[in-house]
């Protein structure tokens, strides 16, 4: 975090709100619009990390002429666009959602009040489907979301899903060294647990996933996830656990499946678009699984 040498506490604001943006011309203007109608009376900064290539960051800069807007590389993934973001960011709480994600009308209102009432280094709220999702977005939604759809108890967790997260920003700083190669939540996480932090889930901060994947852009997306996760997770790992994991890869889009199958169930929600999309979303998963056996058997590849 870099503020001048006179700046005062009162001169910075108390939230961060990063958004990473990635080929979201068709929900920005929802998104930051829902945001800048919440920064009366919050001190309150917003960056858009974006690396578009339909012309989302045209879209911001015209329309939201008081959100940061930062401009990177086409080739880096959604947690080094986070991580920009947050190594720009000043405040002392720091949230996090994508351009996909429309937050609810009272959404930074219930982070700050989230962090005010606990000691919890990080929050993460409910993630909700559009309505005007077809089967390939449910696929995409469930794959990613199904754990965190409403309804569901305030409970301690922990992974949170930083597309709807916040943190504060002294347990961010303790993560230094994970967040090299980006803001990868999973490893991030980790090291919070480690050394003894806890996370929280709340229904009451949430926000609204819009479309972001076509079918083969989530299969390539979902491929280099499982290969960055096989990959941390295989430094950690000895070798007779790595290969037991390997055999055991083509079991895992199954296993995947059953949990998410699990949650819709016991929500009672979303169970035909669930059965509906079920054929998409082993594809899905067996991309992640071959990812991740990637990352098991060269444990530094990581796409940049």
């Amino acid at each position: 975090m870099a503020t001048s040498p006179g700046a005062s506490a009162q001169d910075l604001p108390e939230l961060s709100v990063v958004i990473a943006s990635h080929n979201a011309r068709t929900s920005v203007a929802a998104c930051l619009g829902a945001l800048q109608k919440q920064r009366n009376g919050c001190r309150a900064e917003i960056i858009v990390v974006d690396n578009s290539a339909d012309g989302t960051a045209a879209i911001v800069a015209a329309q939201f002429p008081d959100v940061t807007l930062m401009r990177v590389s086409p080739e880096q993934w959604i947690p080094e666009l986070w991580e920009a973001g947050i190594r720009a960011s000043r405040g002392s709480i720091v949230a996090l959602t994508t351009a996909h994600c429309v937050p609810d009308v009272d959404w930074m209102t219930e982070i700050l009040a989230a962090h005010r009432e606990s000691d919890f280094v990080g929050v993460g709220g409910a993630i909700e489907n559009a309505a005007s999702a077809g089967i390939v977005d449910w696929a995409v939604y469930l794959c990613r979301y199904a754990r965190y759809m409403k309804p569901f108890p305030s409970y301690v967790i922990r992974d949170i899903p930083a597309d709807n997260a916040s943190y504060k920003r002294w347990a961010l700083d303790r993560c230094t060294d994970v967040r090299a190669r980006g803001f990868w939540e999973p490893d991030i996480h980790a090291k919070l647990a480690a050394e003894g932090y806890q996370l929280f889930m709340t229904p009451r901060i949430g926000v609204r996933h819009m479309r972001s994947f076509t079918f083969m852009t989530f299969m390539r997306q979902r491929f280099w996830h499982g290969r960055q996760f096989g990959s941390s997770r295989a430094i950690r790992l000895p070798t007779a656990v790595r290969l037991a994991h390997i055999v055991a890869a083509p079991l895992v889009p199954f296993l995947m499946l059953s949990r998410i199958a699990r949650h819709v169930f016991c929500r009672r929600r979303h169970i035909v678009q669930m059965l509906l999309a079920a054929p998409i979303m082993v594809l899905f998963l067996a991309s992640w699984a071959t990812g991740q056996v990637m990352g098991y058997l060269a444990p530094t590849g990581h796409q940049a």
